[in-house]
C-alpha cells in the first residue's frame, strides 16, 4: 500500500511539473500558418512564436540571434573544444563520469542547427525555464520559460538581458542531444562550469559582455 501511495505521488508530481511548464500551449498544426515559425537570423533557429505576445516575441527572437551569434563564433569554439565537459551528471556502466571532449560537444551543438522549436511563456514547476524533446517530431520541440524572465530582456541593466541569452542557451542544449542532462547539478562531483547545460549557458552570456 505505502509503495502504491509513494509511487502515486511520484507521478501527480511528474504530471503536475509537465502540466505547470505547458498549461496553455498551443501545439503548432501540422502545417503552421505563415509566421508561426520564424527563422532567426544566423541560421541557428526556426521559432515556432504562436504562443508569445508580440513584447516577447521580439525578445525571444533578438536574444535568439545573440545565441546564434556567439555561437558561430570562433571564440566560442575554442573556449568550448579547449576542455573537457561532462554530458550529465550520471556514471556510466562502470564507474566513470560522462566525459566529453571539447570536439565532440562543440560538433553536436554545430550538428543540432539548426534547431526547431516552440517557446512557451509558462512558470515551469520549480525551474526558470523546461525543454521537451522529441526524436521524432519537431512540433513536439519546445521550451518553456518564465514570462518575467522574458520580459526582463528589456531592462536597463544588461545583466537582466544576460539571463535570458544564458537560459535560451542552457535549454537549447537539451533539445540539440538528449545526452547533455543536468539532473543532480551544483554538486562538487557535478559542478555547473563542467556540465554542457549550464557551462554552454554561463559561457554564451559571458561572451556576449
Amino acid at each position: 500500500m505505502m509503495r502504491f501511495l509513494i509511487l502515486l505521488f511520484v507521478s501527480i508530481h511528474i504530471s503536475g511539473c509537465s502540466w505547470v511548464a505547458w498549461r496553455g500551449y498551443v501545439d503548432p498544426v501540422t502545417t503552421p500558418a505563415p509566421g508561426s515559425y520564424v527563422k532567426v537570423p544566423g541560421g541557428c533557429f526556426e521559432i515556432g512564436v504562436q504562443n508569445l505576445n508580440l513584447e516577447q516575441k521580439k525578445a525571444i527572437l533578438e536574444a535568439a540571434a545573440v545565441v546564434c551569434s556567439v555561437w558561430k563564433s570562433r571564440e566560442f569554439q575554442t573556449r568550448v573544444t579547449s576542455q573537457t565537459w561532462l554530458a550529465s551528471c550520471d556514471l556510466k556502466d562502470n564507474g566513470t563520469k560522462d566525459l566529453l571532449s571539447g570536439e565532440d560537444v562543440f560538433n553536436q551543438l554545430q550538428k543540432g542547427l539548426p534547431e526547431v522549436f516552440s517557446i512557451n511563456p509558462r512558470n515551469p514547476w520549480m525551474a526558470i525555464a523546461q525543454a521537451q524533446r522529441s526524436d521524432t517530431d519537431h512540433t513536439r520541440n519546445r521550451v518553456a520559460i518564465e514570462p518575467n524572465r522574458i520580459s526582463a530582456w528589456y531592462a536597463a541593466e544588461g545583466t537582466e538581458s544576460g539571463e535570458l541569452i544564458n537560459t535560451f542557451a542552457h535549454e537549447v542544449t537539451h533539445l540539440i542531444s538528449s545526452q547533455f542532462r543536468d539532473s543532480g547539478h551544483g554538486s562538487d562531483k557535478c559542478p555547473d562550469a563542467k556540465l554542457v547545460s549550464y557551462g554552454i549557458g554561463n559561457l554564451t552570456e559571458e561572451l556576449v559582455k
